[in-house]
């Protein structure tokens, strides 16, 4: 059984079509994978600054009340 002329060229187009969306699909979903690996990292490094800073800061000192103020 063949397949005319005319109809196979039109699934040829369409094809081509099918391909050219899933690539350019694959494309803007690469991109996006790039922008959050950045933002991840971005923020696991500021994460990372947050807690060399608490690390640093020293122990707060309890405040006593004045006997005389009660």
């Amino acid at each position: 059984m063949t397949v005319p002329k005319v109809k196979r060229t039109a699934l040829e187009r369409q094809r081509a079509k099918e391909r050219a969306e899933h690539a350019a699909e694959v494309e803007r979903l690469t991109a996006r994978i790039t922008e959050l690996e950045g933002t991840n990292e971005a923020l696991g490094k500021a994460i990372g600054l947050l807690h060399e800073l608490n690390a640093q800061e020293p122990d707060e000192t309890p405040t006593t009340s004045d006997p005389a103020d009660s």
